[in-house]
Order: C-alpha cells, then sequence, then structure tokens
C-alpha cells in the first residue's frame, strides 16, 4: 500500500501519517522531518536549503525527487507526508514510481482551515531532549516544560506569524490545486481534520478501510 497525505502546514499531518503507518505496518517518509534533520545536522543538503526553509517557501522539485527517489526505492509500502506539494511535483512522483513498479493507491486530505492551523502552528512546542511534541492550547505544559524531563519546550525557528502566512499563502496557490489532480484519479479522500486526534485517527481508518 503506497498512500499520501495533504493537508495545509498545521493541518496535523506529521501526527496522524504516523499514527496510521504505526496502525499499518507502513514505512513513514516525512519530507520536512528529512529536511529539518538535514539542516541541524549541517550537511550539505540542509547548508542548500536552511535560507528556503527558514523563508517559509518551498524546496525545488529536483532537490525533493532526488530525496524521495533514494527512500521509496526500496520501499513496497509506505506514506509520504508533505510530498508532493504541487501537481508539477505529482507527476514527476508519477514518473519515478513508474520506474520503479509502484502506484498510489489512496490520498488523505486533512481539511482544516487556516485560522485554525496558524493557531495550531504558534502554539506547537518540541522537547530537545526526548524529542516529543506539545502545543499550549491541546496540552498541559506548566512553564512550558516537558513534562517527562522538565527540559524547556522549543518553538522551531520558522514557527512566526509571517513565516505561518506565507507557508497558508504559499500551500493555497501551489498545494491546493493537487486536491483536483488526485480526484480525477479518483483515489482522494477528503477527511475533516478538527476534533481530537482520537477522532480525526477514526476517521482516516475508516476512510482507508472503505477504499480498499
Amino acid at each position: 500500500m503506497i498512500c499520501i497525505f495533504l493537508g495545509a502546514p498545521g493541518s496535523g499531518k506529521g501526527t496522524q501519517a504516523k499514527k496510521v503507518c504505526a496502525s499499518l505496518h507502513l514505512t513513514y517518509i516525512g519530507t520536512g522531518e528529512i529536511l529539518r534533520e538535514n539542516v541541524a545536522s549541517g550537511t550539505e543538503l540542509g547548508k542548500r536549503v536552511k535560507s528556503i526553509l527558514e523563508a517559509g517557501h518551498l524546496v525545488d522539485d529536483d532537490t525533493m525527487i532526488e530525496i524521495i527517489e533514494e527512500r521509496i526505492k526500496n520501499e513496497d509500502s509506505f506514506l509520504m507526508d508533505g510530498f508532493p506539494r504541487t501537481v508539477r511535483q505529482a507527476e514527476a512522483i508519477d514518473g519515478l514510481f513508474e520506474k520503479y513498479g509502484k502506484k498510489v493507491d489512496s490520498v488523505i486530505f486533512l481539511d482544516v482551515d487556516a485560522p485554525e492551523v496558524t493557531k495550531r502552528i504558534l502554539g506547537r512546542f518540541s522537547c530537545p531532549v526526548c524529542g516529543k511534541d506539545f502545543n499550549v492550547y491541546t496540552d498541559d505544559i506548566k512553564d512550558r516544560r516537558c513534562p517527562a524531563d522538565g527540559a524547556r519546550l522549543l518553538q522551531r525557528s520558522d514557527d512566526t506569524e509571517e513565516t505561518v502566512r506565507e507557508r497558508i499563502e504559499e500551500y493555497a496557490r501551489k498545494t491546493a490545486p493537487l486536491k483536483e489532480f488526485y480526484e480525477k484519479r479518483n483515489i482522494l479522500m477528503n477527511v475533516p481534520g478538527t476534533g481530537s486526534p482520537g477522532e480525526i485517527f477514526e476517521r482516516i481508518t475508516e476512510a482507508l478501510d472503505n477504499k480498499n
């Protein structure tokens, strides 16, 4: 099974995608995580994309395809979170999958409006010690410290109002048309992305069950 998760920044793709992967035993391929890890490690790729990410823009297609090909060529069942982000990238993915005898089975679109995703993004923090993510609007985090180890929680450097606005605007321009692209193939499932994480997960699993 090959699945793609779509949705605006802050729609909960990462959280739900990992839950689905654990439930269905799929390999998780999160391009955002791959890029951030490279930036943090100071790799050649990280140096190339750091300024792009900090400005809230999308990394160029050739770089992203290079990353994806390396990750998927030996995988049969996986979920892609964060890619493709444009119709052009989706067409490039088609060519890449054809090369390796693969095809997309399902596309989940998490539907969350702009005010809600802005609120979620500006409220999210992570622990530098255990790596767990928190949100000031949904988690009980006193003094913005990790409940497990007491470390001070950190906010991503690109989670600012200006950058969030840029990312949402860029998403609307470039990523939203992907809905129509996959709707035409009858593999897109629109899932409301509001409510508790458990409720959203149930909707996603039900949609995938009905699809299969």
